[in-house]
């Protein structure tokens, strides 16, 4: 029995924190975030925005849909670095937030800033052809501003 909670507990260590999910044609890349993300994995999150988001002709969506939890003491500092990407021209956007997930950016004080930075599209929230260059323009004001379609 003890073999079997060991082996449980390496796998579930040896889980991603996010996964990079190609954009296809004109759309938009997507960082897909995976389970529990305390403060080391979303400062891993923040890096790897920086590292590879720095212009606003290439827009990401930070996906939390398949994300369980977040450590909301970590969360200022987070949103924080990605509005920092942002007015270095990266155009980045949250989607996937679940009530949940909203309410703990809400504990974590970050309210107004999920409001600059979450992606309510409209219909079913499918990335349709054609929204990545209507993302594009909204970087025109250093993309606070969000696009209705």
């Amino acid at each position: 029995m003890h073999s079997a909670v060991a082996s449980r507990a390496s796998f579930a260590a040896e889980r991603p924190t996010f996964q990079w999910e190609p954009a296809h044609g004109q759309g938009v890349t997507s960082l897909r975030l995976f389970g529990l993300l305390g403060r080391r994995e979303l400062q891993r999150v923040a890096d790897a925005m920086q590292e590879r988001c720095r212009s606003p002709r290439d827009p990401v969506w930070i996906d939390f849909s398949d994300v369980v939890h977040l450590d909301f003491r970590a969360l200022a500092e987070f949103v924080q670095s990605q509005e920092r990407q942002r007015r270095r021209g990266a155009l980045v956007w949250f989607t996937g937030l679940t009530p949940y997930l909203r309410a703990l950016f809400h504990v974590a004080g970050q309210s107004p800033a999920l409001n600059r930075l979450e992606w309510r599209p409209g219909g079913n929230g499918e990335l349709a052809e054609g929204r990545a260059s209507d993302l594009r323009s909204a970087a025109g004001d250093g993309g606070m501003e969000r696009v209705e379609i």
